[in-house]
């Protein structure tokens, strides 16, 4: 008997012991799995924050974006930082907070934002590249007019005679470089005639219409027409191009349309369509909306040439201090024999006149003239020294309210030269002043009408794609908001 109660008494021992380990097990188990799950929750929570913290920053460059746009159309940019410490969502609820700085270096075609947004202590920096795009600086010659005409001997951009191997023979086969950016571009809102022979485009063409030519002229670039049409099976049924006019950039980088597995003449190659919303090879048609004059008149650095009273100006501009700045010389009248005022220019200038401006001189620092009628181009207006082209210092804009009167015999000018000509009609006008020989247009041409700049038999049209990085004071522009990464 008394073995049995020992065994028994064992028994009870091994069974508690048995138990308490298992308490233990089940214990740890269940301290662990808490333990994991906390972690994982943490894990969890944190992640949320990331991705709430991501979306912060990202509101931080969509605000930066709306700041940019707010004053974007007079080419301004706002740069002050942002800061908002309450991020809610569209519903309300409170994310977090961001940060975001914009620079703008150079003053050139492009704003770097950075952005940081804030939530539960998680941070995340987005860093984004805002590109400024403008049609008044985008184009060798933008025209509003239902047939735009080129007489005979109009050169439109320069042959690119890059030689980088040094053998005598431009890299590039009919002097344009492969890159569609780079080249000069004519951007028409209807058709494009050229009415004389020997016209020579080195760089795209874009019409609203058609491109009426002839086998003596050349396109040296591609083709974009609203008329080109193509039926289902790919063939090509119009091109838009008559007149047995040439269209080539000399590059073997063109579509199979037909699926025949050969490119060829059947396949159109270098001609493409222009269309509302571009996309594939085409191109995307554009507007342009006539510029702010009020805005000029509120931002003018010569305030007495924007009285109450309609006063016509004879301006010589001279280019100060190293060609940094221009010095702004008023006479009587177009004679320039006797000065009436000197006006001392900031390096970025706008000079707005009520009434005519007649000009001529050389510019520095980067200055925009607007007027509220005409502008006559009495002489010469290029940069310091002679310089053609805009670079980081040295750009300007002629913007007129009616025409531009191209009236000197031999003429340079450079800029962005702007005839609104709201009436239609001439826009850039040669009729007036001494009999025309040879005119130099270094920049961009952008008009509401048409030309009679054929007056001069010696005439070339030099597209300056500087201008599209660094713009004259107040030149409208539309923000695009690209190449974002994550820094941190």
């Amino acid at each position: 008997m008394q073995s049995l109660n020992l065994d028994t008494k064992n028994e009870k021992g091994f069974a508690l012991i048995t138990t308490y380990l298992v308490m233990v097990f089940i214990s740890t188990v269940a301290f662990a799995t808490w333990a994991k799950s906390f972690t994982e929750i943490r894990q969890v929570d944190r992640e949320v924050a990331r991705v709430r913290s991501y979306a912060a920053a990202e509101a931080g460059l969509q605000n930066s974006l709306a700041q940019i746009g707010a004053n974007a159309y007079t080419g301004f940019i706002n740069t002050n930082t942002i800061n908002v410490a309450n991020f809610q969502s569209v519903s309300g609820q409170a994310v977090g907070s961001f940060s975001a700085t914009i620079q703008y270096p150079n003053q050139a075609d492009w704003v770097i934002v950075r952005a940081i947004g804030t939530v539960d202590g998680e941070t995340r920096t987005l860093e984004g590249r805002v590109f400024l795009d403008s049609n008044l600086s985008k184009y060798l010659v933008y025209a509003n007019t239902p047939d735009f005409g080129s007489g005979t001997n109009a050169q439109y951009g320069e042959p690119d005679l890059t030689d980088k191997d040094g053998n005598g023979v431009p890299d590039y086969p009919e002097r344009v470089p492969a890159n569609g950016d780079q080249r000069a571009a004519l951007y028409f809102t209807g058709d494009w005639t050229l009415s004389g022979t020997n016209v020579q485009l080195y760089g795209d063409s874009n019409a609203g219409g058609t491109i009426n030519g002839n086998s003596s002229s050349k396109v040296h670039g591609d083709s974009y027409v609203s008329s080109f049409t193509q039926n289902l099976s790919g063939q090509v049924t119009n091109t838009g191009v008559s007149g047995g006019l040439p269209v080539t950039d000399g590059f073997a980088d063109d579509l199979d349309r037909n699926h025949d597995g050969i490119v060829d003449a059947s396949d159109a190659p270098d001609r493409h369509a222009l269309t509302a919303t571009g996309g594939g090879d085409a191109h995307k048609t554009e507007t342009i909306v006539p510029i702010d004059h009020s805005f000029y008149q509120a931002h003018n650095n010569i305030a007495s040439f924007s009285g109450a009273t309609t006063k016509d100006r004879f301006l010589k501009l001279e280019s100060i201090n190293n060609g940094t700045a221009t010095r702004v010389v008023e006479y009587t009248n177009a004679n320039y024999t006797s000065q009436v005022a000197t006006y001392i220019l900031p390096a970025n200038a706008i000079v707005y006149v009520k009434g005519d401006v007649y000009m001529k001189g050389e510019i520095g620092g980067r200055v925009s003239v607007v007027s509220s009628d005409d502008i006559f181009f009495e002489g010469n207006l290029t940069y310091a020294a002679g310089q053609t082209k805009a670079d980081s210092t040295h750009s300007t804009a002629f913007l007129a309210k009616d025409k531009l009167y191209f009236k000197a015999g031999d003429l340079s000018v450079s800029g962005v030269l702007y005839a609104e000509n709201s009436a239609g009609g001439t826009a850039f006008d040669a009729s007036q002043g001494a009999a025309k020989q040879k005119l130099r247009l270094y920049g961009n041409r952008v008009m509401n009408g048409s030309t009679n700049l054929g007056l001069y038999p010696d005439r070339v049209y030099a597209y300056d794609s500087q201008l599209k990085l660094y713009r004259p004071p107040g030149i409208p522009v539309v923000p695009a908001l690209r190449l974002v990464r994550e820094t941190g």
